[in-house]
């Protein structure tokens, strides 16, 4: 598969890119790459919560024996285990939150493109 990301810019040529980065201009991106992306951010989500299952074992070890250094071994663990839960979880939330900006750019990219048909057509134009 293509590579289609070019100096911050998804889904346009490298002219467009190189104008962007002079002006200043930030990301470009078409219909298809938003869709793209917030599915991408959305299965990423998905993983982390899998992820979060087995990070729930870790924060649920249990000492193999009741002398010192297997509970306070198992403590660490637990500590650990609940630190990685913690922090998997708030990276799914980043990458739900991250497909929903996206959706939104899209839906606004359509409505925006709804509007600018509309003017055309009543200009006399024709898509």
């Amino acid at each position: 598969m293509a590579d289609t990301k070019h100096g911050g810019t998804y889904g346009t040529d490298w002219v467009t890119s190189f104008g962007q980065a002079v002006t200043g201009g930030g990301y470009s991106f078409d219909k298809q790459t938003l869709k793209h992306i917030a599915k991408e951010f959305e299965e990423l989500a998905v993983e982390f919560d899998r992820d979060v299952e087995y990070a729930q074992v870790i924060a649920r070890t249990r000492p193999p024996g009741q002398d010192i250094a297997s509970r306070d071994n198992a403590g660490v663990f637990r500590n650990s285990g609940d630190a990685l839960v913690k922090s998997l979880k708030a990276r799914a939330d980043y990458c739900r939150n991250q497909s929903d900006k996206f959706r939104t750019a899209l839906g606004k990219y359509a409505t925006a493109e709804d509007t600018h048909a509309t003017e055309v057509k009543n200009t006399g134009g024709s898509l």
